[in-house]
């Protein structure tokens, strides 16, 4: 590894932490040890809060220890094409849907573009410049689909005893659990649509690097 490549890595491993840091202090901000808990419930409500946490932990666990199995996995092309997945779609339901329903500003607005646009943006750099490790199989795309089915019930069980509910299309009292059900579905399908993709790109990359041809040396 160059020195070049490890201080982007860290760069952006830090950046990626930083976000979900960041806004876990706006949100415990001013919150009492009895309401704390429930605002700490909140937060990991998000799947922006977790895409993000999953993006920074892939990145620094290399750095960290890449012996460990979390390092070696974090650089396998399969995770790594499903977290450019869930940062994607992280970035494109936020600019698409959610954007104009608030006016973040000062450090709230520092940690939404963080976590909404230069995380994603910066894992999807990495991920074109480093591509990934091992062989990239299509069945990581089906495999992408369980982090979002696993939010998806987290959401619905935690939703049904607080009430609480992080997006307004998976609202169950508006929108009543058939059209949640839907909804979760469709979202379903585009992960591993999306996560597809990225494992076509991976693919091309993986046999354009394969197809080089080797420098003649003197």
């Amino acid at each position: 590894m160059t020195d070049k490549t490890k201080a982007w890595r860290i760069l952006i491993a830090l950046v990626a932490a930083s976000g979900p840091l960041l806004q876990y202090g706006l949100m415990a901000h001013d919150e009492t040890l009895a309401t704390l808990p429930g605002k700490t419930v909140e937060f990991f409500s998000y799947f922006t809060i977790l895409s993000n946490a999953l993006g920074a932990v892939a990145l620094a666990a290399p750095l960290i220890a890449p012996a460990s199995r979390l390092g070696a996995w974090s650089e396998q092309a399969g995770p790594r094409a499903a977290i450019a997945t869930y940062l994607t779609i992280t970035a494109v339901v936020y600019h698409t849907m959610l954007a104009h329903t608030w006016d973040p500003q000062g450090l709230r607005l520092v940690a939404t573009t963080i976590n909404h646009t230069i995380t994603p943006a910066a894992f999807l750099i990495d991920l074109a410049l480093r591509g990934g490790e091992g062989e990239t199989r299509w069945i990581a795309a089906l495999k992408s689909m369980a982090f979002p089915a696993l939010f998806g019930v987290w959401t619905l069980a935690h939703g049904a005893l607080s009430g609480f509910y992080p997006y307004p299309f998976m609202d169950v009292p508006k929108r009543g659990y058939p059209a949640v059900l839907v909804t979760i579905g469709q979202m379903g399908v585009a992960f591993a649509l999306v996560c597809l993709i990225f494992i076509a790109l991976l693919r091309v990359r993986s046999r354009m690097a394969a197809a080089k041809p080797a420098p003649i040396s003197a």
